[in-house]
Parts: C-alpha cells; sequence; structure tokens
C-alpha cells in the first residue's frame, strides 16, 4: 500500500517536472552541476506532497461542512416536538442589587464619604435581560422564554439609601456612560415562524414580570432611608433606563394562548436628577449638591413588536 501511494505522488511529480522541464533547467542551481538535477526533483517531491495534503484538506473540510449544514439545519418535518414544556430558555433574577459610582448603604448599613469622590468611565448595568424564543415550543408550553427580576436596585452616580444611612462630604458622585437596571428585550424566534410546529395550549411564554424594579441615577435620595448630600454634586452623563421592556411577538403563539408575550411591570421606582428635602419614602438633604443627568429619563416602558 506505501508502494502505490509513493508511485502515485512520483508520478504525480514527474508530471510536474515535464512541465516545468525547461524552466527548471534554466534556473541557477547552487552545489554542483552533478546535483542539480536531484536537487529540482526533490523540491518539485515536496511541493506535489504539499498540493496533494491540501487538495485532500480542502475535500475534508468540505465534507465536514456538508455535515454540519444538514444537522444545523435539517428538514422541517425532522423537527420533534416535546409533550411539555416549562420554563425552557426562561430567566429568573431576585434582589440584583448594584451600587456603581455613588456612596450608598442598603439595607440596615451604614456609608459615610468625606472628601471621596467615586467616578466611573463607563456604563452601569444591573439585572438586564435578553433572550430568543425557542423556535420549537411544546405541545403544552407553560413560562418557556420568559422573564422575571425580583426587586432589582441600582443606585447609579448618586448619594443614595435603601433602608440605610448615607452621608456624602466633599464627595462628587460621577457615571460617564449610562446606567441600565432591569431593562428586558425578548426577540423573535429565528426564521419563518408560521413554519414551526405549533402549541396546543401556552401559557405565559415569551412574557415579562418585573416587580418593585428601583433606580437611582444622578440624584441625592432615599427609599425607606436618610440620604444627605454636602457639596457632593451627583453627574451622569448618559442615559437611566430603568425597567424598560421590549418583546417581539411570536406569530403564532398557540392555539390557545393565554397571557403570552406580555409585560407585567408592577411598582418601577426611578428617582433621576432628583435632589430634594424629602425622597421617595424616606428624606434626602442636599446641600450644595447639583444633580445633573445629560440624557433620558426612562421608567416603566413597555414595547411590543409584532
Amino acid at each position: 500500500m506505501q508502494i502505490g501511494k509513493a508511485g502515485v505522488v512520483a508520478a504525480g511529480a514527474l508530471a510536474t517536472v515535464a512541465v516545468m522541464g525547461s524552466a527548471a533547467s534554466a534556473a541557477p542551481v547552487d552545489g554542483p552541476a552533478h546535483l542539480a538535477p536531484m536537487k529540482t526533483a526533490a523540491s518539485t517531491l515536496r511541493q506535489a506532497a504539499v498540493n496533494d495534503a491540501m487538495v485532500k484538506a480542502n475535500t475534508a473540510v468540505g465534507k465536514a461542512g456538508t455535515a454540519v449544514d444538514r444537522v444545523g439545519r435539517g428538514p422541517k418535518k425532522d423537527v420533534q416536538q416535546p409533550l411539555i414544556s416549562i420554563g425552557n430558555s426562561s430567566s429568573v433574577n431576585a434582589l440584583a442589587w448594584q451600587s456603581c459610582g455613588s456612596t450608598s448603604a442598603l439595607a440596615g448599613a451604614a456609608s459615610v464619604g468625606v472628601t471621596s469622590p467615586t467616578t466611573v468611565l463607563g456604563d452601569c448595568a444591573n439585572a438586564n435581560t435578553l433572550l430568543r424564543q425557542d423556535r420549537v415550543q411544546g405541545l403544552i408550553s407553560i413560562l418557556d422564554d420568559s422573564s422575571l427580576s425580583l426587586v432589582p436596585v441600582q443606585i447609579c452616580g448618586s448619594n443614595a439609601a435603601i433602608a440605610g444611612a448615607t452621608l456624602a462630604t466633599s464627595s462628587p458622585a460621577t457615571v460617564v456612560g449610562d446606567c441600565y437596571n432591569a431593562n428586558t428585550f425578548i426577540a423573535a424566534p429565528e426564521g419563518d415562524d408560521e413554519d414551526l410546529p405549533t402549541s396546543l395550549v401556552a401559557i405565559g411564554s415569551g412574557s415579562v414580570v418585573n416587580l418593585a424594579a428601583t433606580q437611582i441615577c444622578g440624584s441625592t435620595a432615599s427609599v425607606a432611608g436618610t440620604a444627605v448630600g454636602v457639596q457632593s454634586p451627583t453627574t451622569v452623563l448618559g442615559d437611566c433606563r430603568n425597567s424598560n421592556s421590549t418583546i417581539q411577538r411570536r406569530k403564532a403563539p398557540a392555539l390557545v394562548p393565554l397571557l403570552n408575550n406580555q409585560i407585567i411591570d408592577l411598582v418601577p421606582v426611578q428617582v433621576c436628577a432628583s435632589s430634594g428635602v424629602i425622597g421617595q419614602l424616606g428624606p434626602a438633604l442636599p446641600i450644595n449638591s447639583p444633580a445633573f443627568v445629560a440624557g433620558q429619563c426612562a421608567s416603566g416602558q413597555a414595547t411590543y413588536l409584532d
């Protein structure tokens, strides 16, 4: 078997030599003149072997790509639909809390900043969700491709207290980017939705539920606590976005759809570019501490895309 392979390579090499005969004889060759033909033949053999290997490799890659393509796409009639699917490709966030570029106290704690500026040269993001709805849901689909977020809290570029006490003195809080908290995007399935198997009953699939999403952004404020800022400006050079949801609806979710592709947003709270004597559910006292947000303040917006 090895001799046969050598013969094939040699035949290819001799053919190459025949084609390149005149050019090879004309090319200068280092070393003794009687060794020139041997060096030329060896070089040609090596090149022929490399070419042969490249052809075989390309052929193998092409076959592998075709096989992967068949497995990845497959005929639609081969798609198997499960009997029941519950909570597949879903997301649950509970008590996701973030303090970013801020002097803050959370949950019974106390925080004091004296000549201690806080700065973030970028964005602050907390409990944000991106989902794509599954192409094939069960014959009975319950809460598939859904997002549940429970009490996500973000303090961004602020002097703030959540059930605690905060004192900031000569300690500016600055975020150069955007502040994102509990924003959700649920995308439609890839491809043509109408050609996919349809569920008999779908309950709550592809939906969003946000509970008490709270954001204090570019502000001196408190929620059931106390916040004091003295010569401590709060600045966000971007947008403040809290609990905004967007859903691309499925074209045919089920024969009996119940609360699918719905947005339920309960008690979204946003304090944006605000400083006052009374904050949200608690006292806030800013002294020579301006609040500034360069972008937009958006909270609790729901968007449906068909």
